[in-house]
């Protein structure tokens, strides 16, 4: 392995703890910190399901209109998800209690402001749809991780996607990544024998690709040598109106 390899591993890894170590010590607080006053009284709730019988591809639907979104995995075969939601009890009372669906292989919460921490685990496959009006979003897809397309989506605030090489990766994915006003950080150590696209794309701001061995398409656009050959792909499309994107692939 080189020098570069061992030094972006590195990096991949540090960065992923980091994520996770943030969202288990209160990720909640610091979202709720730069979109609402979380000072006031708040309530926690907690939904939790087993794989069961569940066996095919899972959508996991989250749409918050003010708030922030951390969602991470777990080797845990038996864990369909576990969700925990802190609301503020001025929204409990004009909004009632949030709730956790899950019908016709879909994961669903929608509700107007919360602070939402997201674990999911390996024993089913999974799809992701998250979408914010005020708030950011955090993604971390590691060990234990069997996804297809993710589309996050924030009008308000920031995305971060971290993704280690030991991700199962289904069919050709697709990493949809639009904020409106708001940077996007990526980070993306991709597995053995996956092509690779990465096109961003910013109206008002700036973009950093770092993509060692990489094809300039263009400035804002690289391709791995395979990606037009490869039984396997993964597209990354990230695009802010204002703002900045930077993204690190290895």
């Amino acid at each position: 392995m080189s020098n570069y390899q061992r030094n972006t591993s590195m990096v991949v890894c540090i960065l992923s703890v980091l994520v996770i170590g943030a969202i288990s010590v209160g990720l909640i607080s610091y979202y709720g910190a730069n979109t609402w006053n979380w000072n006031k009284a708040t309530t926690d709730f907690s939904f939790e399901a087993e794989v069961g019988a569940t066996n095919e591809t899972v959508t996991l639907d989250i749409d918050i209109a003010t708030g922030g979104i951390a969602i991470l995995f777990v080797d845990n075969e038996s864990l369909l998800y576990k969700i925990d939601v802190e609301v503020q009890n001025t929204t409990l009372e004009t909004e009632g209690n949030p709730t956790v669906t899950f019908a016709s292989n879909t994961i669903g919460l929608t509700y107007p402001a919360a602070g939402v921490n997201i674990t999911l685990g390996s024993g089913v496959n999974y799809t992701i749809d998250v979408d914010v009006n005020t708030g950011a979003i955090a993604v971390v897809l590691g060990p234990g991780a069997h996804v297809g397309d993710v589309s996050l989506d924030t009008t308000t605030d920031a995305i971060s996607i971290i993704m280690t090489d030991d991700v199962v990766l289904l069919g050709n994915a697709t990493f949809n990544l639009a904020a409106t006003t708001g940077g996007i950080d990526i980070l993306v150590d991709y597995p053995t024998g996956i092509g690779g696209s990465v096109e961003c794309s910013v109206v008002t701001g700036s973009v950093d690709i770092t993509a060692i061995g990489w094809t300039e398409i263009t400035a804002n656009h690289y391709e791995t040598s395979d990606y037009d050959t490869a039984s396997q792909t993964l597209t990354i499309i990230a695009q802010t109106t204002t703002g900045s994107i930077a993204a690190i692939m290895t």
